[in-house]
């Protein structure tokens, strides 16, 4: 019964949503017929009115149609019109808030100024269109511009082989039909000039369909990258929503990757490498059970999507913890959203003895834009104290 009541919760919230995404999207609708009407005043009639909303509606639904017809649809008709959804979701997320704005000031100016109404819509019509589409620009700029960022850690303890280790830390790469094998590729020659001794994956491989990353053959790219050491993955929630975590675990261990669900591993007898499953997997140890029989005397690095509870790796002794998920909202201001939903929603945190590093993430999920931070990989090197 209970399953019952919160499944037709959940329906109920899509309903609500899909209610509330379709009134917005007409009153934005709505705005932009009357600049196009105030601009183009000479030239609108009922049947350039009608071609209007029809393409209006079908770049409104774009992203939601290509995900529900993305098995029927043929590629070349998926592609195209998945990016125009994924694109006009954050020019729709903008939009609000400027088209909000502009209204409120055009009802100002025509109260209490003598402009024309025309004069005053297609003024504030077009500043609209230049914010918003100066903020796209920037953000896919930012999305392709990867930035190497570095950080500095000491652990207090002895390890026999290593007097420092060289990390490269990626996440949420979310591999897609946006974020294709051409980037990947570029994030593969990234690495292998860094030249680390590790490369360790912080979860969101793929972005839900693993069909792309097996089309693309994406395998064969990640099969070039060569640390020293190894390369170990952990899974983030995305991993898990298509169902196919099975089939990119297999994926990965054919690459060579080791890929940690729930497991640990002693790396030459130095230091541990422990890898969590995601929150969004249905049987997750404690990560207590997970560090049972550890030698706390090494090293401990621990890879875990989510950076939640950062109170229980402390306790628990753990050295680094490294994360992504967060993106830092990727769209400004979403920023101040997770910093307040996370202890640290991107860069480093010290905690007691134990040091935590979250990534922004090296691809995007949805737009493949970012306006409130670059795509980035980060390096640490880790210091120990032989």
């Amino acid at each position: 019964m209970k399953g019952i009541n919160m499944n037709k919760r959940i329906v109920l919230n899509i309903i609500l949503v899909m209610i509330f995404f379709f009134l917005i999207n007409f009153y934005i609708g709505l705005n932009g017929w009357i600049y196009i009407n105030a601009l183009l005043s000479r030239w609108t009639n009922p049947t350039i009115k009608i071609i209007y909303w029809i393409v209006f509606l079908l770049i409104t639904f774009a992203y939601i149609l290509s995900r529900v017809l993305k098995s029927k649809l043929p590629t070349s008709f998926f592609k195209p019109i998945h990016k125009i959804g994924a694109y006009w979701l954050a020019i729709f997320y903008y939009l609000i808030f400027f088209v909000i704005v502009a209204d409120l000031i055009g009802l100002i100016l025509r109260e209490f100024t003598s402009f024309k109404t025309s004069s005053i819509t297609v003024i504030l019509g077009t500043i609209v269109i230049l914010c918003v589409a100066n903020l796209i620009v920037k953000g896919r700029k930012s999305a392709l511009d990867t930035q190497i960022v570095h950080y500095d850690i000491n652990v207090d303890k002895p390890i026999e082989k290593y007097k420092e280790l060289s990390i490269v830390l990626v996440s949420d790469l979310h591999l897609s039909t946006l974020v294709t094998n051409k980037r990947l590729e570029f994030l593969v020659e990234k690495i292998n000039k860094l030249a680390p001794d590790l490369v360790l994956i912080a979860g969101d491989i793929i972005d839900e369909d693993i069909t792309p990353f097996v089309e693309e053959n994406m395998i064969q790219t990640l099969k070039k990258l060569k640390p020293k050491i190894g390369i170990y993955a952990v899974p983030g929630n995305h991993d898990y929503y298509g169902g196919h975590l099975d089939l990119l675990a297999r994926h990965l261990k054919d690459a060579g990757i080791h890929i940690l669900l729930d497991e640990k591993e002693l790396v030459d007898n130095n230091f541990y490498i422990v890898g969590r499953k995601d929150l969004a997997s249905k049987k997750r140890l404690d990560l207590h059970e997970l560090l049972e029989g550890i030698d706390h005397t090494k090293p401990i690095i621990l890879l875990d999507h989510q950076p939640y509870h950062l109170e229980i790796p402390t306790q628990l002794g753990v050295d680094l913890q490294v994360s992504g998920h967060t993106h830092r909202g990727q769209f400004l201001p979403n920023h101040l959203i997770t910093r307040r939903l996370y202890e640290v929603d991107w860069g480093y945190l010290q905690k007691e003895r134990s040091h935590f590093v979250v990534s922004s993430g090296f691809g995007t999920w949805g737009p493949p834009i970012r306006t409130g931070n670059p795509s980035e990989i980060v390096t640490i090197t880790v210091s120990f104290s032989n």
